[in-house]
């Protein structure tokens, strides 16, 4: 059996371990197939999951289009079935993919939405990625002091130092136009 045939649970598995493995391609085509069945099979929860995950793989292959196409849904799905965990994760994609097609208001609400949800988990790790995030929207849409104010909300809130490290190290190479509005 190829890595793209059986049920819809082996291709989301075989699509998940092609993605650690990086094999892109392998990934995208079986979260998508695997996001079809489970629609088909009415495993709605399933589907979301699988379209949330080639989301990811649509980012990093620097598709937004096509990711926003994919994730649109998902956060909406992971709510009604209470699953705020994915609901805050999906927000964060939906963000990135509004903000890859150059959607900033959109891409901020859905991060605001997505840090509302980290919020109240108590996730710091997801606050703090959320954050940063922001903050590049904030700057992008001319607000250098929101986007200070997040930044400095994602230093507070991350959980170990790496995550400051890299927070600091993001800050210190954001383009000076964006400082200067």
């Amino acid at each position: 059996m190829s890595p793209l045939e059986g049920s819809a649970v082996e291709l989301a598995r075989a699509a998940m371990l092609a993605y650690q493995r990086g094999e892109m391609s392998t990934a995208e085509h079986g979260f998508r197939a695997a996001s079809q069945q489970f629609a088909q099979n009415g495993e709605e929860l399933q589907a979301a999951e699988a379209a949330n995950n080639l989301c990811v793989v649509l980012l990093q292959a620097e598709r937004p289009h096509e990711a926003l196409e994919c994730v649109r849904e998902t956060p909406a799905i992971f709510e009604h079935h209470q699953n705020l965990a994915l609901a805050a994760q999906a927000y964060g994609n939906l963000g990135s993919a509004q903000e890859g097609c150059g959607r900033l208001p959109e891409a901020e609400a859905a991060y605001l939405r997505s840090l509302d949800l980290f919020r109240s988990l108590r996730d710091s790790e997801g606050e703090s990625l959320i954050l940063q995030r922001l903050a590049q929207v904030q700057l992008r849409q001319g607000q250098p002091i929101g986007a200070l104010a997040s930044m400095q909300a994602s230093l507070e809130a991350a959980p170990r130092r790496g995550v400051i490290q890299r927070c600091v190290r993001r800050l210190l190479s954001l383009p000076g136009r964006y400082l200067s509005g």
